[in-house]
């Protein structure tokens, strides 16, 4: 865990602090585990030949086995998330489609040993159209467009001297209706 910390290029006293709050988390975890394996043990000796007691046996099982299960889920969302960074992406269905396939390709035994953001930089690598371009197009007139087009007596009066010519070149047409009407 520590490597890939260093290998997001942070600092040592946040890469500690880090560590401190998993390190946390895992002792946590693993107390919870452990007392459900406690519980477990306690229901195992005291539940021979109880079908009751053996159904609440088997229940505490499939517990820990999908707390297991959830917590290992959750360290894995959330180093996928870590890896995608503050990268938006087109949409959710986008999202979840390439963090499903960084899953599958985690399970992929020709994969051993590689990152997760290794797999999610292979995946989304030359791929358009999957993250949201953070330099929005401008919608501008184009050169055969008249950009004088849609305006209004109050814009034109607002208009100064070299604007006004230019629009007398551009579309003498409008510049006449507007320039007449102010009398």
């Amino acid at each position: 865990m520590r490597e890939y910390l260093k290998d997001l290029d942070l600092d040592t006293d946040t890469i500690d602090i880090i560590m401190a709050q998993y390190g946390k988390l895992v002792t946590k975890d693993k107390e919870e585990i452990q007392n459900l394996k406690d519980q477990l043990k306690n229901l195992q000796d005291t539940s021979k030949g109880s079908e009751e007691l053996q159904a609440k046996y088997d229940e505490l099982l499939k517990e820990k086995e999908k707390a297991e299960s959830d917590k290992k889920e959750k360290q894995m969302n959330d180093n996928i998330a870590s890896a995608i960074g503050d990268k938006k992406f087109v949409n959710d269905y986008t999202k979840n489609s390439i963090i499903s396939e960084v899953k599958t390709a985690l399970g992929d035994e020709k994969n051993a040993g590689k990152s997760i953001k290794d797999l999610f930089e292979e995946i989304t690598k030359d791929k358009e159209g999957i993250f949201e371009n953070p330099n929005k197009p401008i919608d501008m007139a184009s050169t055969n467009e008249n950009v004088f087009g849609n305006i209004n007596k109050e814009a034109f009066e607002k208009m100064g001297y070299k604007e006004r010519v230019e629009l007398k070149s551009e579309n003498p047409e409008l510049f006449e209706k507007l320039n007449n009407s102010e009398e």
